[in-house]
């Protein structure tokens, strides 16, 4: 019997942990973004200014665009990729960055975009721990349906069985003595 409630507990226990890992996996792009753009604001103030050229903008799939950029640190040629979003400046535009002292293909460009293409992963992430977050509340919420639905039965079974009792006593006639 203990067994048979340990499996009903944890039952219970894989839709309520589903549910909770979605909305963790759906708060991560969310967080990914508020720590992106704090270590923007932190190379703005921390890294080295530099003067960067767009050598090329290249366009991708589903209206992808990328800007490849040039720039010196240090007497050394960087070249670097920032995901064109809201600014996209054509070949041969000077644009300012701000590169990390400890790591130069890591930059912040004036118009507020990092290195790189980041959250990409991040968006994926979100997109799952929806689904699953959807899924686990569907999944209780049919649980608690067919809770409500087999007391209901489990009710009227009994209200049936206590008519047929009913309905099945012998009716005694009591004689008048007289």
């Amino acid at each position: 019997m203990e067994i048979l409630r340990r499996r009903q507990h944890a039952r219970h226990l894989f839709p309520v942990l589903g549910i909770v890992a979605g909305l963790v996996l759906i708060a991560v792009p969310f967080k990914t973004s508020l720590d992106n753009d704090a270590w923007g604001d932190r190379l703005r103030t921390e890294g080295v200014q530099v003067q960067a050229v767009v050598f090329e903008t290249e366009y991708g799939p589903r209206n992808s665009r990328t800007m490849h950029l040039g720039y010196d640190v240090a007497d050394v040629r960087h070249r670097a990729e920032v995901a064109c979003r809201q600014v996209c400046h054509p070949a041969g535009t000077a644009v300012r960055i701000w590169v990390s002292p400890h790591d130069p293909g890591d930059f912040v460009t004036d118009f507020g975009v990092l290195s790189g293409h980041r959250g990409r992963l991040q968006g994926g992430i979100g997109m799952a721990g929806l689904v699953l977050f959807v899924a686990m509340v569907i999944l209780v919420g049919s649980r608690l349906a067919d809770r409500r639905r087999e007391r209901r039965r489990q009710r009227w079974k009994a209200d049936e069985r206590d008519q047929r009792r009913q309905q099945s006593k012998p009716v005694t006639l009591r004689r008048r003595k007289g």
